[in-house]
């Protein structure tokens, strides 16, 4: 929770500097300030669709809470400066501040808005009925009990991927450090840093990515559904 509030405060402090201080002409500090939000806006423009702007402000939130948040976590004393709780005659440390996606509340706390998310964007794009339709009913209609399982099993799956996969990689990470930190803590772990600084990118950049593919489909399944014309 201390890690997740922090990334928070972090991300609307910068967002409320960036609007207030920003001008039309920016300088080179505005300039690298706002790449991150033009580089993932012109991604979410390539591949999500004529209506891409609805939800490209979700997509690189996500993104952006998410790396501040792993970035939090590779900072000196994250994970190793707690309290220890001794029990049963055992010594057990409770770090004041661990990394946010360390933590499955976490990681199945975004999963459960990002599904939340799609659903709503899939169901405002077909209505309820067409949205039910395309998940309940196969095409043709005598595969549906076989199918809607299927469909089921997989539209629910997307919180375990999403959830699991962000918290495997970052809780791996923490545990890595901390062993090489206990191995040799001056210069074996700045490498082991600086790979766990990329890794933090790229599974902020997954988990962005995956909530607009995942809204993208739920958006264009209407499209199966329209009434073909014909012209000529």
């Amino acid at each position: 929770m201390v890690g997740a509030v922090l990334a928070s405060v972090l991300v609307l402090v910068g967002t409320f500097s960036v609007a207030r201080w920003g001008t039309m002409v920016p300088g080179r500090l505005q300039l690298l300030v706002e790449f991150p939000f033009e580089w993932l806006a012109g991604i979410v423009r390539g591949t999500g669709g004529k209506r891409w702007r609805e939800f490209a402000g979700l997509v690189i939130a996500i993104f952006l809470f998410v790396l501040v948040a792993n970035f939090i976590g590779l900072l000196p004393g994250v994970g190793t400066v707690g309290l220890v709780h001794e029990e049963h005659g055992e010594s057990t440390l409770i770090p004041i501040v661990r990394a946010a996606a360390a933590d499955l509340n976490f990681t199945l706390g975004l999963a459960i808005i990002a599904f939340v998310a799609f659903v709503a964007w899939g169901i405002r794009a077909n209505g309820v009925r067409g949205y039910l339709k395309e998940l309940l009913i196969a095409e043709p209609a005598y595969m549906t009990p076989v199918l809607t399982p299927i469909h089921l099993i997989s539209e629910l799956s997307r919180l375990i991927s999403l959830s699991m996969r962000l918290f495997g990689n970052v809780f791996a990470g923490e545990v890595l450090l901390a062993v090489m930190l206990a191995l040799a803590p001056i210069f074996i772990p700045v490498g082991f840093l600086i790979l766990e600084a990329i890794f933090g990118f790229v599974q902020a950049l997954v988990f962005a990515l995956l909530t607009m593919t995942y809204i993208t489909l739920a958006i264009a399944e209407h499209l199966h559904h329209e009434p073909q014309t014909e012209t000529g």
